[in-house]
């Protein structure tokens, strides 16, 4: 009877280390309950790009940034709070929050589209589907079916990676004509760009990596500083960082409010960038206390790539 008590033990401690080692640490979903998001996250941080039913807002093919605290993951968390119980989204209840406005922009590492010197970027996604989904790799694919550039129509399709311990999630896009008898298609440059809110607080252009870094206070956005203001009297929540980087850019630098990297463009071709964000609040293997702890973090992930 002893012996198998003893086994039962081992079986149990077996089973119960081994989820533990399995717990994930990448998580994403379609979020019908908020007008087609697709929301995802790893360690470091949480993002959403806007689906069909958000587009009576005017909303872009950009990505939105929620900040976190700590490895927990958090998206169902946070719209649970958000939609069931009244907490807003926008004030940190000690889990992090979401601060950064979108609009209609870039946000946070979405597509930038350069044509005859003109920045262009979409609207919401008409079509997703999750490629793989593990505890520790997530890959989706969001498909566009209209994106103006210059007077012509394109398709979009953008297929993101996100991995447990990396920083930077990789962005696949392929852009193709949506009229096949259109030969008089503009030059284009295209990658992964950071809307900058307000004014240029902080940034740096990693030349050797290929790279641009940007920092800027988490309340840019006031409706948020002032909900936050309004629960707790805080009257700062950190320092946002992001990074955008692209193999060979051909352009490094801030174009129309936002800083770029950005390459010539072959539509029907791949184009293959990388975009993160993190927060100097966030306590976890690794911290972001400062503009250069983050730039050191981001060389560090390129040159692993």
């Amino acid at each position: 009877m002893r012996k198998y008590l003893y086994i039962l033990i081992v079986l149990l401690t077996f089973v119960g280390c081994h989820k533990d080692s399995t717990q994930p640490k990448v998580y994403g979903r379609y979020v019908p309950e908020r007008k087609d998001d697709f929301a995802w996250e790893n360690e470091y941080a949480a993002f959403r790009m806007y689906g069909p039913a958000l587009r009576p807002e005017n909303p872009s093919n950009g990505v939105d940034l929620w900040l976190k605290a700590s490895p927990e993951l958090v998206v169902d968390s946070f719209y649970y709070r958000e939609h069931v119980l009244g907490l807003p989204y926008h004030i940190n209840y000690g889990k992090g929050l979401d601060c950064y406005k979108v609009g209609h922009t870039c946000g946070a590492g979405g597509l930038v589209v350069i044509a005859n010197g003109k920045t262009y970027v979409g609207g919401a996604y008409d079509r997703w589907e999750i490629l793989k989904q593990t505890s520790r790799k997530l890959v989706f694919r969001l498909e566009y079916d209209s994106l103006l550039i210059d007077g012509h129509l394109f398709k979009e399709q953008i297929t993101i990676t996100a991995e447990a311990g990396k920083i930077l999630n990789k962005a696949e896009v392929v852009l193709t004509a949506c009229d096949e008898q259109d030969t008089d298609l503009p030059s284009l440059l295209a990658g992964g760009g950071i809307y900058m809110h307000d004014t240029i607080d902080q940034y740096d252009i990693l030349n050797k990596f290929d790279a641009v870094i940007y920092s800027e206070d988490a309340q840019s956005d006031r409706t948020a500083a002032q909900m936050n203001y309004d629960y707790n009297g805080s009257t700062s929540q950190g320092r946002i960082y992001l990074a955008v980087h692209m193999q060979d850019a051909f352009m490094l630098g801030t174009e129309e409010g936002n800083i770029v990297a950005v390459s010539a463009y072959e539509p029907g071709s791949t184009l293959t960038y990388y975009f993160g964000a993190g927060w100097s609040e966030y306590q976890g293997a690794k911290s972001f206390p400062s503009l250069e702890s983050w730039k050191e973090a981001i060389e560090t992930e390129i040159s692993e790539l």
